[in-house]
């Protein structure tokens, strides 16, 4: 009898057990993150530089606008102008600062309703809302340096040197992942017609927003930097076999470049649809769209960094060393209107400025340094203040939709900073730990969602500009 009883019971469980597996299969909310790819059966459209596309003039193509939201993507778009339409701050103070287990070099992005994506360097990307509370955090295996991607389905996307792209709605659930098979440390962008480009190891990929892999377009050498694209699909990107591509939206080369060394630095869609970019053959070079040569200027050190273009028609273009400065040149022919020297170790080299210029809607300018700082500069290249940081600041600053100033460090944070109008706390700004997250267990943000009483004490602990590290210009 017992035996007996022991034989139903365990009927029972595996029937229970059976009932709960096909319960989780149709449960909509256990859905399981799936691997992305080509389709199977397909192969891969390899390309290279000995695979042109047709020939034809592209020099009278529109222009793609500038978006006035909040940037949600590498210097705010597929033409990484760096021009923003928000207003940072003319003096700033500490608002927030999130404490990070690595350093940070990506870029942050802003969604619509204030929240920030970043990743970093100690593996994790993070959801942060506008009071600097940490939404969700995921670890995504490797160091992160790329860029993340707001799209326009509403999701998330971004790359890992752990050799993955990932999908992420804004909620915090993983949709897909996919292996590149080198490190995925670019930006990535999307494209007029909804695709996706970044670079992985010697690759540039086109996928589409469910992760199908369209082609791939295979370089000599590495490529850091992250591709423009233009109106028309047109893929740009430099790369360390000293070459600057064009790649038509199928795949093939259009055209390339030669320079006298790697090309690191993600170039930039001008506003009549010149194609800047720098090298580290210490020049800043202007093409057409057919890769005609505009113009070329010696800026006296490597250009790694993104440019971006001013309120003026100016190209501000960052700067190593040994002299490490913000130079602005004329769009139209090259000629240096003004520079700024930066702190950062003279007489060296591989130091300087790789954190790219932004341009806010008054034209000031914000950008990082080696040397710790944040700085600002009027439009005509003056400074309006400094804010000091613990180590090197390489990552591109942006703005969110208040205007405050967001930025990673070297010195494992993330800051935030927001017009200095009133006195700090006692105790100074909160550092935000990422120990304890918030998590709202939903896919969809609330924009109106009310600060914590923490979070109040953030937005009023607005630093003048000598404390926490702010100071204005001297005279």
């Amino acid at each position: 009898m017992q035996r007996k009883n022991i034989a139903i019971a365990l009927m029972w469980i595996v029937a229970g057990g059976a009932v709960v597996a096909l319960w989780m299969k149709d449960d909509p909310s256990q859905e399981q993150n799936h691997t992305a790819g080509p389709t199977p059966g397909t192969a891969i459209r390899v390309y290279g530089p000995g695979d042109e596309a047709d020939q034809e003039d592209r020099s009278e193509l529109a222009v793609g606008e500038l978006s006035e939201d909040p940037p949600g993507a590498y210097r705010g778009g597929a033409r990484h102008a760096g021009r923003f339409a928000q207003r940072g701050p003319s003096r700033a103070g500490l608002l927030w600062r999130v404490e990070t287990r690595g350093r940070t070099t990506a870029q942050a992005i802003v969604d619509l309703g204030g929240d920030i994506f970043v990743g970093s360097h100690d593996g994790t990307f993070r959801a942060i809302n506008p009071a600097g509370n940490i939404r969700w955090q995921e670890n995504l295996g490797g160091p992160i340096y790329s860029t993340a991607l707001l799209a326009s389905d509403g999701n998330l996307y971004i790359g890992s040197d752990a050799g993955m792209v990932f999908s992420f709605t804004r909620g915090g659930r993983e949709r897909w992942r996919m292996n590149t098979e080198d490190d995925a440390d670019t930006g990535l962008i999307e494209t007029p017609d909804g695709r996706i480009v970044f670079a992985a190891g010697l690759d540039v990929w086109s996928m589409t927003l469910e992760g199908e892999v369209q082609w791939r377009f295979s370089a000599r050498e590495k490529i850091f930097a992250t591709p423009a694209v233009d109106s028309d699909g047109t893929v740009y990107v430099g790369s360390q076999d000293d070459h600057f591509y064009a790649i038509a939206p199928d795949g093939r080369m259009r055209w390339a470049y030669r320079t006298g060394d790697d090309n690191d630095s993600s170039p930039v869609i001008g506003d009549d649809g010149t194609i800047y970019f720098g090298s580290d053959d210490r020049n800043v070079y202007a093409l057409t769209r057919n890769g005609e040569l505009k113009w070329s200027k010696e800026v006296g050190g490597m250009v790694r960094g993104p440019a971006s273009l001013s309120a003026r028609n100016e190209l501000l273009v960052p700067v190593f060393g040994p002299h490490p400065r913000v130079v602005a040149l004329s769009c139209d022919d090259g000629e240096e209107g003004w520079s700024f020297s930066t702190a950062a170790a003279r007489m060296s080299t591989e130091v300087g400025i790789v954190s790219g210029p932004i341009v806010d809607a008054d034209g000031a300018i914000y950008f990082g340094s080696h040397d710790d700082f944040l700085y600002s500069l009027s439009p005509e290249g003056e400074l309006r203040w400094v804010f000091e940081v613990g180590a090197d600041v390489d990552a591109p600053p942006v703005l969110s939709r208040e205007g405050h100033v967001i930025f990673g460090s070297d010195d494992r944070h993330i800051y935030a900073l927001a017009q200095s109008n009133v006195e700090p706390a006692p105790d100074g700004p909160p550092v935000r730990r990422p120990e304890a997250p918030v998590q709202d267990g939903s896919d969809e943000i609330d924009a109106a969602e009310e600060p914590s009483e923490q979070a109040e004490t953030a937005e009023t602990a607005e630093a003048p500009a000598d404390d926490e590290g702010a100071n204005e210009e001297s005279e």
